[in-house]
C-alpha cells in the first residue's frame, strides 16, 4: 500500500489538486504521433543531467540547465489565486520541494511539425512516480484514445489536452504563457484529474531528439522478441514507408530505435507501450554498462541534443535539486523500475465507441496503487471485492467503502451466488498479509479464511485477487470505528 511519508499524492489527491488551484482556469489537451520519446528520453534524462553535473560544473553547465526549464503556468495560477483564501496555508508547489520525497513528473511526447495546419501534436503521455529515499520509480502509459473529461473542454480524447492548451494559452494560463507550456499544463491537469494523482512536474521531449541522444550514445543493443514488419510507418512528407526489424539481439541506430518505439501497424497500441518500455530498459541499461556518461567527449554533444530535445518544469539550475539528481541518477537501475500501462489485461474497458475508449475508474485507481506500491511490493498488491452473501440490503458496498477507507485496493462490490451461513475470506492469489488483515478487521475466524480457493469455490472474478464473501454472521461492525 502506498506510504504516507510526505505530502506526496497519497492523501486525498483530488482533494490536494483542486486545493492547488482553486478557482484557477482548467486546461485541455493534444494528439498524433509521438511516443516511446517521451519516456525513452524524459525518464533517462536524469543520468545525463548527472554526468553533465560532474563534468561541467562550470557557467557553460548552468545556462545549459537553464535553457532546459519552462514555466509552469499552473503555478502562476496558483500564485494569482493564493490571495482569494487569507489565512489558509498556501498549497504545496513543485518549486518549493527538493527531491528528496516522492515525486510525479509527466512525460510527454511531442511532435512538432513545419506546416502550420499541422499543429504541435501528442499522443503519448507517461506519469513516471520516483521515490527518491526507497531507491526505486514506476512508469504508467495513458493510451491516447482513451476518453477522460479535460477541464474547460469537456470530455474528449485525453490526446485533445495538450492541443487545445497549446491553442489558447493566453485564454487559459493569461496573456504572454508560452503556447508549448500551456499544453504540458493543461496535460497535466488532465491526467491529474483522470488517475486522482498529482502532477508535480512536466517534461517535454521532441521525439527528433530521441534519435540525435541514441546515436550520440553509438545506439542502443535491444533483444526484438519477434519481426516487425509495419507496411504502414508515417513519413515526415505525409507519405508512408515500410519499415522491417527482424528478431534477435542487436544494436539499433536513432532511427531504427524509433521506429521499434513508434510503429503502430505492427500490431497494437498497448503492444507499443511495452516495446517503448524495452527500449527505455535497453537504455538504461548501456549507459550504465558502457560508463557512457563517464566519456567526456561525448558530453559536449549529449549538452546539444538535451537542449534540441526537451522542456521541463524541473528546477534544474537550482544546485539543491540538482544535486538530488545526481543521488537518483547514481541510484536508480533499470530493476528497480515499475513498468506498467492502463490496459485491457488490467483495466477493464467499460466502453468502445470507434477508436474511442472508455476506462472503469476503480480499475484505473487500482493501476495508480500498482505505481505507487513500488518494485518490491508490486507483486503483493492484491484487489479484492466484497460479495453479499447475508441478504442485507447495500452491506457489500458498505463494507467496501470502509475497506477502501483502510487503504486497501477494492473492486466493485457484488452479490454472492446465494445466501451463507458464515463471512468467508477466499485467497485466490496467495497474498497472506492481506487476507490477514481482513480477518482482523471483519472479525472473521480463521477456519474461514481459505488461503486457497476450495475445489467447488466459483473462480476469481475479473482482476481480483480475494473475495470476502459476507455471511449471515457478519455483524455490521468495524475495527476502525464503529
Amino acid at each position: 500500500m502506498p506510504s504516507t511519508r510526505s505530502r506526496h499524492p497519497y492523501r486525498t489527491a483530488r482533494e490536494r489538486v483542486a486545493l492547488r488551484r482553486t478557482g484557477g482556469p482548467m486546461r485541455a489537451r493534444s494528439k498524433h504521433r509521438s511516443g516511446c520519446e517521451s519516456i525513452l528520453v524524459g525518464a533517462f534524462f536524469i543520468l545525463i543531467l548527472a554526468g553533465i553535473f560532474f563534468s561541467f560544473v562550470t557557467r557553460r553547465a548552468t545556462e545549459t540547465l537553464e535553457a532546459l526549464e519552462q514555466s509552469d503556468p499552473r503555478q502562476a495560477v496558483a500564485d494569482s489565486n493564493s490571495d482569494n483564501a487569507p489565512g489558509e496555508e498556501a498549497a504545496a508547489t513543485p518549486q518549493m520541494k527538493t527531491l528528496r520525497e516522492p515525486f510525479n513528473v509527466l512525460l510527454v511526447g511531442v511532435d512538432q511539425r513545419d506546416d502550420p495546419d499541422e499543429g504541435v501534436r501528442s499522443d503519448t503521455l507517461i506519469v513516471v512516480h520516483v521515490d527518491p529515499v526507497e531507491r526505486w520509480a514506476g512508469m504508467l502509459s495513458i493510451p491516447r484514445d482513451s476518453v477522460v473529461q479535460i477541464p474547460r473542454l469537456g470530455q474528449q480524447k485525453i490526446n485533445a489536452a495538450y492541443t487545445y492548451g497549446y491553442a489558447n494559452a493566453d485564454t487559459l494560463y493569461g496573456r504572454g504563457t508560452e503556447p508549448a507550456a500551456a499544453g504540458g499544463a493543461l496535460a497535466a491537469e488532465t491526467v491529474e484529474n483522470f488517475l486522482g494523482l498529482e502532477i508535480d512536474y512536466i517534461s517535454q521531449v521532441d521525439f527528433h531528439g530521441f534519435e540525435m541522444i541514441v546515436d550520440t550514445l553509438g545506439g542502443i543493443t535491444v533483444d526484438v522478441p519477434r519481426p516487425l514488419l509495419d507496411p504502414e510507418y508515417p513519413t515526415e512528407d505525409f507519405g508512408y514507408e515500410r519499415i522491417y526489424i527482424p528478431a534477435g539481439l542487436q544494436v539499433l541506430d536513432g532511427h531504427t530505435a524509433l521506429h521499434y518505439a513508434r510503429s503502430r501497424h505492427s500490431d497494437s497500441d498497448f503492444d507499443r507501450s511495452r516495446r517503448q518500455q524495452q527500449v527505455l530498459k535497453a537504455m538504461l541499461r548501456d549507459i550504465r554498462q558502457r560508463g557512457l556518461l563517464d566519456q567526456a567527449t561525448l558530453l559536449p554533444e549529449l549538452v546539444n541534443d538535451l537542449q534540441q530535445t526537451i522542456a521541463t518544469t524541473l528546477p534544474l539550475s537550482d544546485p539543491a535539486v540538482l544535486r538530488d539528481l545526481v543521488n537518483l541518477a547514481q541510484m536508480l537501475t533499470p530493476e528497480r523500475i515499475v513498468q506498467l500501462s492502463i490496459n485491457p489485461d488490467d483495466v477493464r474497458i467499460v466502453t468502445e465507441a470507434g477508436s474511442d475508449i472508455y476506462w472503469d475508474q476503480r480499475d484505473v485507481e487500482a493501476q495508480v496503487a500498482r505505481l505507487l506500491a513500488g518494485p518490491d511490493a508490486n507483486g503483493n498488491v492484491a484487489r479484492v471485492q466484497v460479495q453479499n452473501g447475508a441478504g442485507v440490503r447495500g452491506l457489500a458496498t458498505r463494507v467496501t467503502n470502509n475497506l477502501e477507507s483502510q487503504g486497501f485496493l477494492m473492486a466493485e462490490a457484488g452479490d454472492a451466488p446465494g445466501l451463507y451461513e458464515h463471512t468467508l475470506i477466499i485467497d485466490y492469489t496467495n497474498h497472506p498479509e492481506t487476507r490477514r488483515r481482513l480477518a482482523q478487521l471483519l472479525g472473521v475466524e480463521s477456519n474461514y479464511v481459505q488461503a486457497e480457493p476450495a475445489a467447488d469455490t466459483p473462480p476469481a472474478p475479473y482482476q481480483t485477487d480475494i473475495v470476502v464473501v459476507l455471511g449471515q454472521d457478519y455483524q455490521e461492525r468495524w475495527a476502525g470505528g464503529r
